[in-house]
């Protein structure tokens, strides 16, 4: 009996559907002999009758039973499904417990493609995993790098050219005060010599800033805003928490880049006259808005090469397990909001 009842359930719906109609006939035609035998007083009609309902109910209950024994499965592997559709990729249909042979094949593949997706899953997490250490470690040799230069150009380049310049003030003062053509001569060398001196130390200023490591984050930030901004004629609002404190050196550089490159695009492209920069602490990460009410781009279309500064922020926001969030419209300016975690 226990075989018969397994043959049974594993047995396809098509065939549980004919034996079951097969069982109707039968019972039928064994039923109507026994009752005609005993019915004979009755007219045709009537028998014929009793018959004929007689076989359509039962033939429906056996099917109904039949079916719903049957398609019981389906509604694992459609909640199976549903799950799956919600982005539930761990659920598994229960293949071992469906004793239909098609759905059971139905059922295997769909794991089957369930544990490929999570395979191929798990390889993409795993290269974006490598691609972010990789960036990290790109940026940190550019940061390092950038301390050479800045640290080169200080100790040597600055220091010539500020020895250059005192050299060239003692010979004015030694010139006689009526050799008036090399004294103008003299005069536009030492200003020259003064506005590179002053290039250079802007050069070492954005190569590596000093006040991120004397005065933090918020001071350097405040004072490079402020130089680049209102030089271009934008008004700038700048906002930072009183407990803002410091963070750690890399979260620092890379929120100082960050704001650098913000500040940047708002200079080259934005063509605004208005500004606000916002540094805060919120839950345990650090939050940095730029925020501008210039002519702003449609946010949602590609980014093509005069928002290719957003590609570095991202880059660095990514590395640092962040986030990253632009909106803009055409003619209605753009925010700019990056959160890194504090850790």
């Amino acid at each position: 009996m226990t075989l018969l009842i397994r043959a049974w359930n594993r047995a396809p719906i098509l065939l549980r559907v004919l034996a079951g109609n097969a069982i109707v006939i039968l019972a039928g035609a064994i039923g109507g002999t026994v009752l005609t035998q005993h019915l004979l007083t009755l007219s045709v009609f009537w028998l014929a009758l009793g018959f004929a309902l007689a076989g359509i109910v039962l033939s429906l209950a056996i099917n109904y039973a039949i079916l719903r024994d049957a398609l019981r499965p389906m509604d694992a592997l459609q909640r199976a499904v549903e799950q799956i559709d919600c982005g539930d990729t761990i659920v598994r249909a229960p293949a071992e417990e469906i004793g239909d042979p098609q759905l059971q094949r139905f059922a295997r593949a769909l794991n089957t493609m369930l544990e490929r997706l999570a395979a191929r899953t798990r390889q993409i997490e795993a290269n974006e995993a490598r691609l972010r250490q990789l960036s990290g470690l790109v940026l940190t040799a550019q940061e390092e790098e950038r301390k050479r230069l800045a640290r080169e150009l200080h100790d040597d380049t600055s220091g010539a050219l500020a020895r250059v310049l005192l050299n060239i003030e003692m010979c004015e003062d030694a010139l006689p005060e009526e050799w008036t053509e090399i004294h103008d001569k003299m005069r536009a060398t030492r200003v020259l010599t003064a506005q590179t001196l002053e290039n250079i130390r802007q050069m070492i200023f954005d190569l590596r800033p000093t006040l991120l490591d004397d005065l933090g984050l918020a001071a350097a930030v405040r004072w490079y805003a402020k130089n680049s901004l209102e030089p271009a004629g934008v008004q700038v609002q700048f906002e930072a928490s009183s407990d803002l404190g410091r963070a750690s050196p890399s979260i620092e550089t890379a929120l100082f880049r960050i704001a650098q490159e913000a500040i940047t695009n708002i200079v080259r492209h934005a063509g605004a006259r208005h500004a606000r920069i916002q540094l805060t602490r919120e839950n345990s990460r650090w939050v940095f808005v730029a925020q501008d009410d210039g002519r702003g781009f449609d946010a949602r279309a590609p980014l093509g090469e005069p928002h290719w500064g957003l590609f570095g922020i991202r880059e660095r926001v990514e590395a640092l397990g962040g986030a990253v969030a632009v909106e803009s419209a055409v003619g209605k300016g753009t925010t700019l909001r990056v959160e890194i975690p504090m850790a």
